[in-house]
């Protein structure tokens, strides 16, 4: 093969390692900045496609790097590889460093975009699959102001929120929330659909306490001492979760929806 040949080869295999390389870092920064921030962006099918291209991109890498490699050992031995790299120019430009930090700065900024997007996609569907529940099956919803009411009918509750949490597929579990006084301090006591009657009979439903945060302890708060009837929507994580409040037979409780949802809307 021609020296001037083989150079051009060389040079191919080292862009082809630069672009590569780039691609995988990029990739890279968007993994580093989405776990660490727990962005929410990319479907499981798009997900499953990057991690194949970084794979593959690996084994181009690795291909061009020995192709390269033996390239310039024989340019070594022709011995003139300074005269033909001496005529070329140098790639690693101040064009090429700004290109590359605002391709960076684009990707970042894409994937905090694409997790607002998925947040608000994700509350908008849950608002409305909850909001259908409680519109289609509110005589259901009525019995746990009875049940609440009256110990002899509490055993119905979590009758009526498994039979709640079976109708969307998106919702997991439907909990209720409702309040006592511990000690004369406010707290909040939760029930599941798979609450045991004896259990719901004890003290504190069995010391069945809510664990909130501060963001929700505050609402819950608010609501039960009656400086709020609004609803309440929280999303952390992979986590996202609706509180609507109710009132009947003089008791106030909250229906908490909830969903897990692992994946974004990025991608197919």
């Amino acid at each position: 093969m021609k020296t001037s040949n083989k150079i051009k080869l060389a040079n191919l295999t080292t862009w082809t390692m630069i672009i590569t390389i780039s691609l995988i870092a990029l990739f890279f920064i968007g993994f580093v900045v989405t776990n660490t921030f727990d962005l929410n962006v990319f479907t499981n099918r798009t997900s499953t496609f990057i991690y194949s291209f970084i794979g593959f991109s690996t084994v181009i890498v690795l291909c061009s790097a020995i192709l390269n490699i033996s390239l310039n050992i024989s340019l070594i031995a022709d011995s003139k590889t300074q005269e033909y790299q001496g005529k070329e120019t140098s790639f690693i430009t101040r064009k090429y460093l700004f290109y590359t930090l605002g391709l960076v700065a684009i990707i970042v900024s894409s994937l905090f975009l694409g997790d607002f997007f998925t947040r608000q996609n994700e509350k908008d569907k849950l608002f409305s699959e909850a909001n259908d529940i409680v519109a289609r099956y509110q005589s259901s919803i009525d019995k746990i102001s009875v049940g609440l009411s009256d110990t002899s009918k509490i055993g119905d509750v979590p009758e009526v929120l498994k039979f709640l949490s079976n109708q969307k597929q998106m919702f997991p579990e439907v909990k209720l929330i409702t309040s006592d006084k511990f000690n004369g301090q406010l707290t909040f006591l939760e029930i599941n659909d798979y609450g045991y009657h004896k259990d719901l009979k004890k003290p504190f439903y069995n010391n069945s306490f809510y664990k909130c945060q501060i963001h929700d302890c505050e609402y819950l708060s608010d609501y039960f001492t009656g400086k709020t009837n609004a609803n309440h929507f929280w999303t952390e994580n992979d986590d996202y979760k609706l509180y609507i409040p109710f009132e009947g037979k003089g008791k106030k409780y909250i229906l908490l929806f909830t969903k897990y949802e692992r994946q974004g809307k990025f991608g197919s």
